[in-house]
């Protein structure tokens, strides 16, 4: 796995940063936000509000397809909560993301602890196959979702569509296969409703935390690791040994606080993240309209006059993240 030199620059954002009334005021809001910040970050992440204290917001997979075709160049993550919805529509939803943007899609696999859970428990109601909320039952299910979503966009071939007039077929159906998962809380037969997405296998993403068990982080392309995680060298650690994957990219969450933080300061922070292993940083935006223009007008250009971040990149999103091009568990060895 090889990155070129400097950390790459994304931007963390919420989907229920802008909860205006009136729809025409959010389109215009994430419409030009978008514009904004195409040609300064590698990668977005739009997070789901599902179950939180200030309100669902919109559906981040939603709102990431809806901007997608009005960007450029950005890799766009959208979250969801995999405890409490279906791995199954997850999956459709991020290939559909895929194709729409040709191939810049991640999917951030939102995790829930504690209250959240219980409340996300609660809105969703004691249906079967959602697991509870304690700790352990959570993780099993996280692995499981993450390990099904995969398997989805693995269950079509490529080339499994054919459009053969002559044999009036439409899909090589030889192409197309069962996953025939069985997990703790939940099975799927499959195979997915949406062909492989551009990828094979867009960004799977995770947030570690302080304190968190490893194995789900460990199971992602991609890890966040939060502003609590002050040992960043020793998360990556925990995490690599945990983890049975080729590759893995670590990226350290700076957070932009509504109280203007003296600049050098956190150009100090980033050159210690240079040194730790980490790959690239997050700005996290609690409020764009008040934290962007400090971030790519002020944090940015002084980051990058250190000589601490690279260029904008193109190409897919795994190949931004240096991840190999994704295998086919399904399709027969070459």
């Amino acid at each position: 796995m090889t990155h070129p030199s400097g950390l790459q620059v994304g931007i963390g954002l919420d989907a229920a940063a802008h909860t205006a009334d009136s729809s025409n005021a959010r389109r215009e809001f994430w419409a030009a936000l978008i514009r904004r910040i195409d040609d300064h970050a590698e990668f977005m992440t739009l997070e789901d509000g599902f179950a939180s204290a200030g309100g669902d917001g919109l559906d981040a997979i939603l709102l990431a397809n809806w901007l997608a075709p009005r960007s450029r160049n950005i890799g766009i993550i959208g979250g969801a909560p995999i405890n409490f919805l279906e791995p199954f529509h997850i999956s459709t939803a991020v290939a559909t993301l895929d194709f729409v943007s040709e191939g810049r899609a991640g999917l951030l696999a939102q995790q829930y602890r504690g209250a959240r859970a219980t409340k996300a428990r609660h809105v969703i109601g004691a249906l079967n196959g959602f697991p509870g909320t304690d700790t352990a039952a959570l993780e099993q299910d996280g692995r499981d979702a993450i390990e099904v979503i995969e398997r989805l966009w693995d269950s079509w071939e490529d080339g499994t569509v054919i459009r053969d007039k002559e044999s009036h077929r439409f899909l090589d159906g030889s192409k197309l296969h069962y996953i025939n998962f069985e997990g703790a809380g939940f099975r799927v037969l499959g195979p997915s409703i949406t062909p492989r997405p551009p990828q094979g296998k867009p960004v799977i993403a995770v947030s570690y935390h302080k304190g968190d068990e490893p194995s789900v982080a460990a199971a992602a392309d991609v890890v966040f690791l939060g502003p609590d995680a002050a040992d960043i060298a020793g998360a990556i650690a925990t995490i690599r040994g945990s983890a049975s994957l080729e590759a893995q990219a670590f990226i350290a969450d700076i957070q932009i606080d509504a109280e203007k933080r003296p600049l050098a300061e956190t150009v100090a922070q980033v050159e210690g993240i240079a040194a730790s292993g980490a790959h690239g940083i997050r700005l996290i935006l609690s409020d764009p309209k008040e934290q962007l223009e400090r971030a790519l007008g002020e944090l940015l250009p002084a980051l990058k006059a250190a000589s601490l971040i690279r260029d904008v990149a193109g190409g897919t999103l795994r190949s931004r993240f240096g991840l190999p091009v994704a295998g086919n568990r399904y399709a027969p060895a070459a």
